[in-house]
């Protein structure tokens, strides 16, 4: 068992590690059941761990209905989602629009159950040749384009449906930004389906490369990354190492790979726990699953030079990213003043939380 002196790190994990192995858990020590419930939210990985903690019979009554309170509204959520892309992915099938399952949607296949693994939206690459036909298709379903720069096209749905069109999988403007063609060794699902599988490999490199992204590049990461690469890699899958260690090594991040899967035999196979996980380790903890806000905050305002600047910018964004969200402005420069305007009361009247947790964390900064 892993002792990192928080008592309830150390029981999370090794209930993590439990469930995943369909284990019994031990009796916790010292462990406040609250804090642990908050530290499970954060992390998202809640529901992976209540099947070994409401075995162990630990829980007070008041506590378990707490705890499967958040499982009941997480199967909710996961129902009502998994109806809505049979929809969408129905539609983008009849207008032959080619598309991929990325991140969650093919990971938590490789879960005990599948409910285990929580996923916050649905994650889809698709032909970026076909954006026009897909922005009407999710507009004829309720969808609204909460943002279309960057290298994904994000629609939502009220209350709580989201999908990331992804046209490519890094961004070049990222300073981790690896040339990878996941297309390049997909294969049809069906004779005649639009939807392409990418191959078990592309899949394995994407998630650490992905995993990467969010621990270099922007807010940080949690340990559910971790557990996604520990199941992927002790999967029944016949993978071409070759393939994926040289794939790694060409991206630069193979002493990564070897950190992380460190770490993962740390906590899922008792192994000891060296000096680089154990720091990494303390990092997937400092946040929450996608890391701290703050940390995104820090970067944008290092990188405009003033907290005045960088809120400038997140008002009145570049004539670039207002062509690239808003493609009216493209043929109708001359509108750009009207859709500043329009911008932000859209932001506001759909994305209020986002910009309160950025406004927050602003003012927080010293």
């Amino acid at each position: 068992m892993i002792k990192t002196r928080n008592a309830e790190i150390d029981y999370l994990l090794e209930l993590l590690a439990c469930s995943i192995r369909g284990e019994a858990a031990p009796k916790a020590q010292g462990v406040d059941f609250d804090r642990l419930l908050k530290l499970a939210e954060r992390q998202q990985i809640y529901t992976a761990v209540l099947p070994a903690l409401a075995e162990s019979e630990q829980l007070s009554a008041g506590q378990f209905k707490e705890w499967n309170n958040y499982r009941l509204s997480e199967l909710k959520k996961t129902i009502a989602v998994d109806n809505e892309r049979q929809i969408i992915c129905s539609e983008l099938e009849n207008a032959k629009i080619k598309y991929m399952f990325l991140k969650g949607l093919i990971i938590r296949e490789y879960y005990p159950k599948t409910a285990m693994r929580q996923m916050s939206d649905n994650d889809i690459l698709y032909d970026e040749a076909k954006r026009d036909e897909l922005y009407e298709i999710m507009k004829k379903h309720g969808y609204y384009l909460g943002a279309s720069g960057g290298i994904s096209d994000d629609f939502y749905k009220k209350p709580y449906v989201t999908f990331e069109f992804h046209r490519t999988l890094f961004n070049p403007e990222e300073e981790f930004c690896p040339q990878f063609d996941a297309w390049k060794n997909a294969k049809p699902e069906a004779e005649g389906s639009s939807r392409m599988i990418m191959s078990k490999e592309d899949n394995y490199i994407y998630a650490l490369g992905h995993m990467y992204k969010h621990y270099y590049c922007i807010d940080g990461c949690g340990v559910r990354f971790v557990c996604d690469i520990y199941l992927l890699k002790n999967s029944a899958d016949e993978l071409n190492w070759d393939y994926i260690n040289k794939t790694l090594e060409d991206f630069g991040i193979s002493e990564f790979h070897k950190t992380v899967l460190s770490l993962a035999d740390s906590i899922f196979e008792n192994k000891e726990l060296e000096t680089d996980a154990e720091k990494l380790l303390d990092f997937l903890f400092e946040g929450g699953v996608y890391g701290k806000s703050s940390y995104d905050i820090d970067k944008e305002v290092e990188k405009y030079g003033s907290k005045s600047k960088f809120l400038m910018h997140r008002i009145f964004p570049s004539k670039e990213e207002m062509k690239a969200e808003y493609r009216v402005l493209g043929d109708k420069p001359y509108l750009l003043p009207a859709y500043y305007g329009y911008r932000l009361i859209d932001k506001y009247k759909h994305n209020r939380q986002y910009m309160k947790r950025d406004l927050d964390a602003l003012k927080n900064k010293k």
